[in-house]
Parts: C-alpha cells; structure tokens; sequence
C-alpha cells in the first residue's frame, strides 16, 4: 500500500496544478493564437502527463516545431518568422529533448536554424549541450557546438576545445583535429563552414533542413570563388578591388553569382564577401 502512496498524491494533486496553470495557458495562448502557436507546458509536467510514452511525446513535439516551421516558407514579410515563435519553437524542441535526450532530429533542426536563421546561437549550443551529454559516443553535437562558436560567436579558444572533445569521439573523422588547429586563422573561415555544412549534410534526413543546408552550402561555395578571386586580383593589382564587377570587368571571373535566396552578393568594408540577404531570407 505504500508504494501506491505517491501515486495517489500525484493524482490528487495533479488537478490542481492544471487549474493553477490555466490563467497563465489562457494567456499565452490569447497572446499566440494569430500566430498558429500555443503555450508549451514545462517539462515535469508533460514527464507526468505522457505517463510511460515519454519518446511518443518528444516525437509528437517536435513533429509540432517542425509542421508550424514548415508552414511559414510561404511568408513574404520580413522578418519571415517573429522572434516570439522562434522562441516558442526553442521552447517545444526543449520539451521535446527533456523528454527524450537521444532524440537526435530535434538538436539537427534547431542547430541548422536557430543559428543561420534566427541567430539564436547560445540556445542552439544550450541544446547541443545537453545532447552532447546524453549521446556521449556522437561527434556531431560537440562539432555543431565548436562550428557556432567559431563561425557565429567568434570564440575561437572554445570552439577548439569542442572540436578536440569531437575528435575524441567515436567515429569522428580525422580532419577533426586539423580544424580545431585552423579555426586560429581567419582566412579559412568560409572554408571552414563549407566542410561543416557538409559534414551535416551526410547525417541530415529532414528534407526541410537539407534545404537549407544545401542552399547556404551553395552561397557559400560562391563566397569562397569570390574570395579567391579577389586573391588574384590581389596578387595582379596590389590592392584589392571596389566592388565585384572589377573581378568581372578584369577577366577574373566570367560573372557575378547569383544569390539563391534573392540577394546581392557584395565586398564590405572588411574585405569580406557578404550577401544582403545574409544567407536566410527568402525574395518571392
């Protein structure tokens, strides 16, 4: 009999706590509802609520996440997504992932959009984290990890740290080391990024996700033509060009790509190549 004890106060109790968060849900939901989202209950509670289904539940979320995200490629405003449903989305695939840990669709989608799209970069890495943890034998996750803090937050000594903690891994490639050694030299940053997107590419099955992976892998495979470029002219002229149609006009290259999401690509005034849709907005 005392076994059933706590079961019995949980069902006592339970009903309470639905009512004591109602007013909060009501709000949410009142705040939310033109938006096609909804209040996401806190963890403990959904543990309790999916009873033994814990896993059907974390696929239910993120299915959740990914449906609404799916629906919104059809906007034309910019921004596509607002800052509150991507944190609502943050919110499912934290659920989602608390459910169930080794869930690994979750830490794929939100590493491949929160950081290019929302640039939500330390709540990407707050996932992979907990991933990493949970799924000690994958290297994606700490590479993931490593890439963002490089590529988005320009912490070149922990992004080496979670290259290292990648190669040490089972299966991770041999190229791991060799990355963390160059993420000191800014002039492979582009290079860098194409080999993660490529990387993340081999183990990404979302046809939603490989998209846009496949897409920013294309600009910026054109990045790295037109920094190359610009190293040639470089080395003819002494000085780097003004804009990209001097590479054009010199014979340098045959002509200026075109930026699949509907930008510009450009020369800032760093010397860098950069595009004005920055890599995630969408021109109908």
């Amino acid at each position: 009999m005392r076994r059933l004890y706590p079961l019995i106060i949980v069902i006592m109790l339970l009903p309470l706590y639905l009512v004591s968060l109602s007013t909060v849900a009501s709000y949410k939901k009142a705040q939310l509802r033109d938006r096609g989202v909804s209040y996401v209950l806190p963890s403990a509670l959904l543990k309790i609520t999916s009873l033994e289904f814990d896993e059907l539940m974390s696929d239910y979320l993120f299915l959740k996440a990914l449906t609404f995200y799916g629906g919104t490629l059809d906007r034309t405003e910019r921004p596509r997504i607002k800052k509150e449903e991507w944190l609502w989305m943050y919110d499912v695939l934290n659920a989602a992932t608390d459910l169930d840990p080794y869930f690994l669709d979750p830490y794929y989608f939100a590493n491949a959009n929160f950081t290019w799209e929302a640039r939500m970069v330390k709540e990407a890495n707050t996932l992979l984290a907990k991933g990493s943890r949970s799924r000690e034998w994958d290297w994606m996750l700490p590479f993931f990890m490593g890439f963002n803090e490089f590529y988005f937050l320009h912490d070149n000594a922990l992004a080496s740290e979670y290259l290292m903690e990648a190669a040490k891994r089972p299966d991770a490639p041999p190229m791991m080391e060799t990355l963390a050694v160059r993420l000191a030299y800014k002039g492979n940053r582009t290079k860098i990024a194409i080999v993660f997107i490529q990387e993340t590419l081999k183990k990404t099955k979302d046809k939603i996700t490989r998209r846009d992976l496949e897409i920013r892998l294309e600009i910026l495979q054109d990045v790295l033509a037109l920094e190359q470029a610009m190293e040639v002219y470089l080395g003819k002229y002494g000085k780097l060009p003004r804009d990209l149609k001097q590479l054009q006009a010199r014979g340098i290259i045959a002509h200026i790509p075109k930026d699949p999401y509907g930008g510009e690509f450009f020369i800032d005034k760093d010397g860098s190549v950069k595009t004005t849709s920055d890599m995630f907005v969408v021109t109908k």
